[in-house]
């Protein structure tokens, strides 16, 4: 089912737009922030910074940038912790009276990580008397305001002196503790890197480690072993990350869902299972019924038979001759 969000076409006579947004890339990222696949009907959504990227052109550092700016101007709030943003006043411009759309709301709260941006929507839905079924969870006593600056969404690996392989310093293995309390390894989304596809060089690191960032570690490494085995490079892994940020993908059992899916809608449609009955003649030990005739009907068809047979010798008469 298509998503479609509204946009009041004054919107480029706004005093925000159009006196405080002065470069054609801000008004550019705006629009995309109010538009962009992962929106919801709550105003709250995770934010990929590499599919933000790759969506608009812009770089990285005018992404952090422009977001910075929106934050300070209280468009937008950001939780670098759980990397969300909110649109502060998306609810005011995006009605939700009708029950239905209530009913989105109230799904989509079950999934937003950041507590205060949550406490935010329930309260903004009540004020605006939307009739949504949540309440304000007593978790959330306190509100933090999200006014950090942007360099804090991704901490880049350090980069290797003269005197230091790459695999030392953004390639450190981690470990988790498993059901018995014991550290097993975690593959290391670096190192990988470096036995699928060659030297890692500083941008590849901080393009891997943002992908990481908004995927997960364990995605990333499914991406490139797919890649891998495919024989591609990384940037067929990088457009198999795209489709699964698109798809909102974030586990391995997402991914694995989403494999079963395609291949169910991939293969041929069988027929319903109903199968067509066997036609009289071609059952064992048919005999064709006898057409019942009147005199009549009889003298007819006899005569069109002579009157056939009496061309095909005259026919033979004239040959022979």
């Amino acid at each position: 089912m298509a998503i479609y969000r509204q946009i009041h076409t004054t919107i480029w006579q706004d005093n925000f737009v159009g006196d405080v947004l002065t470069d054609p890339p801000e008004k550019l990222f705006w629009a995309y922030l109010l538009t962009n696949s992962q929106t919801t009907q709550c105003g709250v959504y995770p934010f990929r910074m590499r599919q933000a990227q790759f969506d608009t052109g812009l770089t990285g550092d005018e992404i952090k940038s422009i977001i910075n700016k929106l934050v300070q101007y209280e468009k937008i709030k950001y939780s670098t912790e759980n990397n969300e943003i909110m649109i502060v006043n998306w609810l005011k411009y995006n009605s939700a009276r009708s029950p239905k759309v209530a009913a989105v709301i109230d799904k989509e709260l079950l999934s937003i990580k950041t507590l205060e941006f949550e406490s935010e929507v329930i309260k903004k839905c009540l004020e605006l008397k939307y009739p949504i079924k949540t309440k304000v969870s007593e978790k959330n006593t306190v509100s933090i305001p999200y006014r950090y600056t942007i360099d804090t969404i991704s901490q880049p690996e350090p980069e290797p002196t003269q005197n230091q392989n790459i695999t030392n310093t953004a390639t450190a293995t981690a470990t988790e503790p498993t059901d018995e309390g014991q550290a097993s390894v975690v593959p290391d989304v670096y190192t990988y890197y470096q036995e699928a596809f060659g030297v890692l060089n500083s941008f590849a690191s901080e393009n891997l480690t943002q992908w990481v960032k908004d995927l997960g570690s364990d995605l990333v490494i499914e991406a490139m072993k797919r890649s891998a085995l495919d024989q591609k490079g990384f940037r067929y892994a990088e457009g198999i990350m795209r489709q699964w940020a698109k798809k909102n993908l974030k586990t391995l059992e997402d991914v694995a869902a989403d494999d079963v899916s395609f291949n169910n809608n991939s293969r041929p449609k069988r027929n319903s299972g109903k199968q067509e009955p066997t036609p009289d003649w071609a059952k064992p030990g048919y005999v064709a019924p006898v057409e019942e005739k009147t005199p009549e009907q009889a003298a007819v068809d006899q005569a069109k038979l002579d009157e056939m047979m009496r061309k095909i010798k005259e026919g033979r008469d004239v040959n022979a001759s």
